[in-house]
């Protein structure tokens, strides 16, 4: 199973109650676009190549953003939900509130929580293993010591 790579840092912010304390961030390795993630599906056993499976995700995405600009939440089941937001400028007078307002619009996604879901925060952190981007070994969970701040 692949590691993910974490960098420790140290709070150096005096005016916090964590100051001094050593803590860790995750390291993203690259960003997959479509293309990767579709030649990496086709791995995977699909009988079906690479262009037809970036065909059938190309207009996904394409369904996914129609959706979600009509309204809709979007459900995947096992992976979660995803919805837009906005964000927007008060007015004190309800009546001058207008689509003016709106200053942007934002994906959001909310994780899917049910017991089957291979992606809730328990089963990821279950599941994930760690190597130091120093390369230092790192004891599995439930091996070292550490608190989980």
């Amino acid at each position: 199973m692949a590691r993910l790579l974490i960098a420790k840092y140290k709070n150096n912010n005096d005016k916090s109650t964590a100051y001094g304390k050593t803590y860790g961030r995750l390291v993203h390795q690259d960003t997959m676009n479509t293309s990767d993630l579709c030649r990496h599906m086709m791995k995977h056993g699909t009988i079906f190549t690479s262009d037809v499976v970036k065909g059938v995700v190309e207009r996904f995405i394409m369904c996914f953003e129609e959706l979600l600009l009509e309204g809709n939440k979007i459900k995947l089941d096992g992976l979660g939900t995803f919805y837009l937001s906005a964000s927007t400028e008060g007015v004190a007078d309800e009546s001058k509130f207008s689509a003016n307002n709106v200053k942007a619009i934002h994906v959001r996604f909310l994780p899917d929580q049910s017991k089957e879901s291979e992606y809730t925060a328990k089963m990821l952190t279950k599941k994930a293993r760690f190597r130091s981007v120093n390369g230092e070994e790192m004891p599995e969970a439930g091996e070292g010591e550490g608190s989980g701040e």
